[in-house]
């Protein structure tokens, strides 16, 4: 799927608009769905911001049945000419890119107007219910956090509305991370969501980005999509905790609020838990980020022009299901991958698959070890796939592939710990073992990635690194490092002996990165094993030099 195909206006919907010039816009009411009133203990203790767990009472209210989709939400642009963000972020394969083109309209991801409006910031939504509101004389406004949780809820007390265990039938409910869509953006994007996020569902929802509203279950109150298809907006101000939260099912307000609640999840994530909660700044536009609408008391009844957009977006649900219907059951996961390494080649074999459909095969392997894989061969027609050896250490998959789909990963293997030459780069990812930091994406370069963590790097984490020194001298140790703090810097150690303890100094934050610069120390010729050991955390690591 080119990303040119997908800047198209959505139907048309440009033209319509333009023959409405002149005369008055009236907005589509939303689909909504009567809650009834009622109390439920809010939180849970698996997380700091999700407690203390409170008795909440609510009053009746409604809640849209789908989340506010791109046609809905043009009516709003046509009638004010509100000046919507131009740019969002898309955040498939550009990593660490702030915003990119697109609007509520055309953008890399939407390709129906039945789709949730997505690259808006919550300041448009915002905007949107308070117009709705005024066109309509009824009252309607962002959800709050108590409602969220209440009606997605819907009156149970387990993980999700269906059951505590999300793995098995987690496809029939939600748009999410899955085996389909990770199909399409490793066909698209060359994405994972393997070794990213949460992982990933070895299931089939049917949808590679945004889906059409309303296509999976309901819960139990009659609501679509309220675990994952886009991240909502809600009216709180974020708090991090429940301190002191509201009983009676209010939004948190407060003066000069720069970060405001979400609930749910999207297709870009696994999904979350129902009491798990999100945060964004008021002023960010996203691709996966969009809302739905809440109206005190009883569900009104439905407009004239709601009752159009209904039967509209029931023809686009019949026609996406038939499309996903088409879509055949994916291939089998292939079994018994085996990885040998000889004369400087890596040789990959694997069990043919007995299914009759399936047309070949592609092999996935990562820069690093537990980082996203990335395509390295496709359309080979039999069990076997040689390549030359890399240095330092790296994973491989495979994936069988029918009617252009492709299956299950296998398991990974994994090639050997190379040999780094002194002098020279020591990528802070090329450990031979890492405990205590995680290996991410960085933000200083393309492409590459560094050693961080929940809080940086931890206090005592080890890395330890294989190098080869062909000659014996005195060599100058360089790292490159970003922190928000001075801290105590880490110890570098060979063959568990000490050489020195490199400082480090503030550079900024964690996106400010410097290379600094310790004393020499003196490396004996030979292959050894050398350790650094952090002194603090706080700090994040991209490479150490020997030179």
């Amino acid at each position: 799927m080119k990303p040119n195909k997908l800047f198209i206006s959505l139907f048309l919907t440009s033209a319509c608009f333009g023959a409405h010039a002149g005369q008055q816009i009236k907005p589509i009411e939303p689909i909504m769905v009567t809650i009834p009133a009622g109390s439920f203990d809010m939180g849970s203790t698996e997380s700091e911001s999700t407690q203390p767990i409170h008795t909440v009472s609510l009053p009746e209210f409604s809640l849209g049945k789908y989340e506010v989709t791109v046609k809905e939400f043009g009516q709003f642009i046509h009638a004010t000419n509100y000046q919507a963000p131009t740019e969002c972020r898309h955040e498939l394969d550009g990593w660490f890119r702030p915003s990119s083109k697109g609007n509520w309209q055309t953008n890399a991801l939407n390709t129906s107007e039945f789709q949730p409006v997505v690259c808006i910031n919550w300041q448009a939504a915002k905007a949107y219910v308070d117009w709705l509101a005024k066109e309509t004389g009824r009252p309607y406004r962002l959800p709050t956090e108590a409602e969220w949780e209440y009606a997605a809820r819907a009156g149970t007390k387990t993980t999700y509305s269906f059951g505590d265990e999300s793995k098995v039938n987690v496809c029939e409910y939600a748009n999410t991370a899955d085996l389909y869509g990770e199909s399409i953006l490793q066909r698209d994007r060359n994405t994972s969501y393997v070794n990213w996020s949460t992982g990933i569902n070895n299931c089939s929802d049917g949808s590679a980005y945004a889906s059409i509203v309303g296509m999976y279950k309901p819960n139990p109150f009659g609501l679509h999509d309220m675990l994952s298809n886009v991240l909502e907006f809600l009216q709180d101000c974020y708090v991090d905790n429940y301190q002191g939260a509201p009983v009676d099912g209010s939004a948190r307000e407060s003066e000069n609020c720069e970060r405001r609640a979400t609930r749910g999840g999207s297709w870009h994530w696994n999904h979350w838990p129902l009491t798990n909660r999100g945060r964004i700044p008021v002023d960010f536009a996203g691709g996966v980020d969009g809302f739905r609408i809440a109206l005190d008391g009883k569900a009104p009844s439905l407009s004239k022009k709601t009752k159009v957009f209904k039967n509209a977006l029931l023809h686009a649900q019949n026609l996406e299901q038939k499309r996903r219907d088409l879509v055949a059951e994916l291939p089998a996961k292939v079994e018994n991958l085996v990885l040998n390494v000889e004369d400087g080649l890596v040789k990959l074999t694997w069990d043919k698959s007995s299914d009759e459909e399936v047309t070949g095969y592609r092999v996935y392997r990562n820069q690093i070890a537990g980082t996203m894989f990335k395509l390295r061969g496709m359309n080979i027609k039999g069990s076997e796939f040689v390549e030359p050896l890399v240095d330092n250490s790296y994973e491989y998959v495979v994936v069988a592939v029918k009617n252009h789909m492709q299956g299950e990963y296998s398991e990974q293997v994994k090639t050997p710990v190379g040999w780094t030459s002194i002098p020279g780069q020591v990528e802070a990812e090329w450990g031979e073992t890492i405990t205590g930091a995680a290996i991410t994406m960085s933000s200083d370069g393309e492409g590459d990635f560094n050693l961080t963590g929940r809080d940086g790097i931890a206090k005592d984490a080890e890395m330890t690194y294989q190098i080869n020194v062909p000659k014996a001298g005195h060599y100058e140790l360089s790292y490159r490092v970003a922190t928000p703090n001075e801290v105590n810097g880490f110890d570098v150690l060979l063959n568990d002996k000490k050489l020195a303890t490199a400082a480090i100094d503030v550079t900024g934050g964690y996106h400010d990165w410097q290379t600094q610069t310790a004393s020499k120390v003196y490396l004996p010729k030979g292959k050894h094993i050398l350790k650094l050991k952090s002194l603090d955390s706080f700090w994040k690591l991209n490479w150490i030099a020997l030179n």
